[in-house]
């Protein structure tokens, strides 16, 4: 990943947010939002690159639900590594999926080493998103597909003041773009066949629910395991989480897109040169 912000997560962050949101997951939808990222795209057998794999559970999703081949997940936190290692390994998926810890910088992979470049709302930490696309595109093998969930934010100025106060409530330095303009970095980068989907009102509906139950049948849980102050910041962030959605402050999305097949290059190099 590249000149990544402060994405710290504390090992009680992380209980927090997995028991919110299921084992090996730090953003919503589980399992069925890794399937609807995928959007339909058939990863049997393909060798599967995690940016910012975090806790693992979209890993073991492509193994046992999707079959792939090999997984291998990135994220700058060691304990998350450490974590998502165990867990692959408790699952007996171990040999299809290995962990590296990264440094921000150039991706430690050499070109075209992966079929898919996937992440599940984890950009969002990332500062640099032209280097981090242009480095996806570069370990892409050519045909080979990204495919992105991420929480992002509305378009124009009229948001920006939601956008500060969902990101200073969140207190990660989230660096929070739009989806249009996921979609012109990518296009610079070079891919084609670029798939947009705005994922806001699912999750309106999917947050409310959240804090329905924070407030509910799951606030004894957090007050056992954290305490009642633990318990009541956690309702805060999820009013202000709704509230961002509301608005259209906070709107995630999917992105989807295809490195051009390595004839496709060379015929736009042609074109490009006959034109000069």
């Amino acid at each position: 990943m590249v000149d990544e912000a402060d994405s710290g997560y504390s090992e009680e962050e992380t209980g927090r947010l997995e028991l919110i949101w299921g084992e090996g997951f730090l953003s919503p939808g589980g399992p069925e939002e890794v399937a609807r990222i995928l959007g339909g795209y058939d990863i049997a057998g393909r060798d599967v690159l995690d940016v910012g794999s975090g806790a693992g559970g979209a890993d073991i999703a492509f193994v046992r639900d999707h079959g792939a081949g090999t997984v291998v997940g990135v994220d700058v936190q060691e304990g998350f590594v450490n974590l998502a290692t165990q867990r692959a390994v408790t699952a007996g998926l171990g040999d299809r999926i290995t962990y590296r810890v990264i440094d921000p910088g150039p991706l430690p992979f050499d070109d075209a080493s992966f079929d898919v470049v996937f992440s599940k709302d984890a950009i969002i930490h990332v500062q640099e998103k032209e280097a981090l696309y242009t480095e996806a595109f570069r370990v892409l093998r050519p045909g080979g597909r990204l495919l992105v969930g991420d929480w992002l934010r509305g378009d124009g100025d009229a948001v920006t003041p939601q956008v500060d106060a969902f990101v200073e409530a969140a207190g990660h330095g989230f660096a929070m773009v739009s989806l249009r303009d996921v979609e012109a970095i990518i296009d610079r980068a070079g891919f084609d066949n670029i798939e947009l989907q705005d994922r806001r009102s699912w999750y309106l509906g999917e947050a409310t629910a959240e804090l329905e139950r924070l407030c509910g049948e799951m606030r004894p849980k957090f007050v056992e395991r954290w305490g009642e102050d633990a318990a009541q910041a956690e309702i805060e962030f999820w009013e202000v989480l709704v509230a961002s959605l509301s608005t259209g402050a906070l709107s995630p999305g999917h992105v989807r897109a295809r490195k051009p097949a390595a004839a496709e290059v060379l015929a736009l190099a042609h074109e490009a040169l006959a034109g000069c």
